[in-house]
């Protein structure tokens, strides 16, 4: 019997509902175990690939293939994702490294540590300008003597400048009784 290999991450022990497993040399894990690892994981039925993605790096594999996509370009890994039990597994260091974690096997223990960057807000972009900018309205002086001319020109109402819906009667007689 393979003994357990357990997953650390970050210093976290990775707590799962199925065990990692070794096929060819290579620690495969549970697709939903990469939460720990990425921001993003997706499963895309149509293509069968497999998108992980942790800030502005990526990986996408596809299940039964060598070949992947490693941010952006080309690539291959060394093991091809594939089911187990009717469980997606996935290779755990390509994942990992594709992120940009340091991934080191500790044989005598059984583990295998992920350390992974911090996180970095690479691009960013501003909010948007608003297409309409409120200008204040200055507000009047306080005058000593009131005068009609002094007053202030009077400003429409913003319900006033609304349009109405029309109001017109029908030329042809309804057709209920």
């Amino acid at each position: 019997m393979l003994p357990l290999i357990q997953v650390v991450v970050d210093g976290h022990v990775v707590e799962a509902a199925r065990p990692p497993r070794v096929v060819g040399g290579t620690v495969l894990v549970p697709l939903g175990d990469l939460r720990f690892l990425a921001q993003r994981v997706w499963y895309q039925a149509k293509d069968r690939s497999i998108t992980v993605q942790r800030g502005d790096r990526q990986i996408v594999l596809f299940v039964g293939r060598d070949d992947a996509w490693i941010n952006g370009l080309p690539g291959a890994v060394s093991r091809s994702p594939l089911r187990i039990g009717g469980a997606l597994y996935v290779p755990l260091a390509a994942c990992a490294r594709a992120l940009g974690a340091d991934v080191v096997y500790e044989g005598a223990a059984h583990t295998i540590a992920v350390t992974l960057p911090p996180l970095t807000l690479m691009r960013f972009t501003p909010p948007p300008t608003p297409l309409f900018v409120p200008t204040p309205i200055p507000s009047p002086t306080p005058s000593a003597s009131p005068s009609p001319s002094a007053l202030p020109a009077a400003t429409p109402s913003p319900e006033a400048t609304v349009p109405q819906p029309r109001r017109t009667p029908l030329s042809v007689p309804p057709s209920w009784p």
